[in-house]
């Protein structure tokens, strides 16, 4: 069976759903393609990696998606996306020339709402995919592993916030 949107389905809002959730995808890689370059020095590099990896992959699959259900890019959200994720490295954190200590928190705290933003994708694709010919599974496996990412940003978020408010920290442990 080959994808496709039923008259049954508003494609436009289906198109700009799809969209939000492609600009999601991109604006967090981004940011986890940072933080992986940032943190470097830290026990969860590899994790925040493996996560980065992970969105790629996700976000490359939404991209096949809406160029199979020939649904009209929007690459104008992307942009904004890159834009907006950019902008936001700009917050006043208390360091000029240095990270904050508490960047890793922040950054791990909204990395775990996206990522439950975008399970909410994935369960509603994942009840829409037989009237778009779409697999099932698919997007049943892609909830397990959301829920799983989340787990890992918690193990992120339980490092870095036990570090960050001490005085004498040390980052790396």
């Amino acid at each position: 069976m080959s994808p496709h949107i039923p008259e049954t389905i508003d494609a436009q809002l289906l198109g700009l759903y799809l969209s939000d959730h492609l600009t999601g995808a991109t604006a967090g890689l981004s940011r986890l393609e940072r933080m992986a370059k940032d943190f470097t020095d830290t026990p969860v590099h590899s994790e925040i990696a493996g996560l980065a990896a992970e969105v790629g992959r996700e976000r490359d699959l939404l991209r096949q998606l809406i160029h199979d259900l020939g649904i009209r890019q929007r690459p104008h959200r992307q942009a904004a996306a890159w834009l907006a994720e950019h902008a936001g490295r700009l917050k006043l954190n208390g360091r000029l020339l240095s990270r904050s200590p508490m960047t890793l928190v922040l950054e791990s705290e909204l990395l775990r709402a996206a990522f439950l933003g975008k399970i909410g994708g994935w369960q509603t694709l994942e009840e829409l995919a037989p009237q778009l010919g779409l697999e099932q599974s698919t997007f049943t496996r892609l909830i397990t592993e959301g829920r799983a990412q989340i787990e890992v940003m918690d193990r992120v978020h339980d490092h870095a916030r036990t570090n960050a408010f001490r005085k004498n920290r040390d980052i790396t442990t």
